[in-house]
């Protein structure tokens, strides 16, 4: 190889990025980078679903082996359990969003501090992670059976009440 050739090289990537640059300014500046004031079409099993009705027949033996099969790789199931990639579960019914002291939440998470998970929180949770706290760190792309929902909140209150968040570095 001589200084011609590899000058050539240097000059087409020049180009290249340059004609790169160009077009991504004229694509920005042609069309707008902002969402539509509303969808213009809604997935099944995404809209929001009162939960207290579906409450009334869940199932905590299905919810069980859902959260089992689910939630337990990531999540601890009993309170003052080893740290896993997300904070434990036991207790969360009723319990602070982002409370747990020994987890560090997205920031996404963060905004919801305050509230409290109610059923109602929960079933949205679930349904959509990533609708609910839009930039959340939750890899679960939600369940979409609402029944199936109530049956994992209905497990979830079977794991602890006040004494168990406490254990778990989490506050009520």
């Amino acid at each position: 190889m001589d200084g011609r050739f590899l000058n050539r090289i240097a000059v087409s990537a020049v180009l290249s990025a340059a004609v790169l640059a160009t077009c991504v300014f004229a694509a920005r500046s042609t069309v707008p980078d902002t969402a539509p004031a509303r969808p213009a079409f809604s997935l099944p099993g995404l809209e929001p679903v009162p939960i207290a009705p579906l409450m009334a027949q869940a199932n905590v033996q299905r919810g069980g082996a859902t959260v089992r099969q689910v939630c337990a790789q990531c999540h601890a199931l009993a309170g003052g359990a080893a740290e896993n990639a997300g904070p434990p579960l036991a207790g969360v019914a009723g319990r602070g969003v982002a409370s747990c002291t020994g987890y560090t939440y997205s920031a996404a998470l963060r905004q919801h501090a305050g509230q409290h998970w109610t059923d109602q929180m929960l079933a949205d949770w679930l349904m959509a992670p990533a609708r609910f706290a839009p930039g959340t760190r939750m890899s679960l792309t939600g369940i979409p059976d609402p029944a199936q929902r109530a049956d994992v909140i209905a497990f979830l209150h079977t794991l602890g009440g006040q004494a168990a968040p406490a254990q778990a570095g989490c506050t009520p």
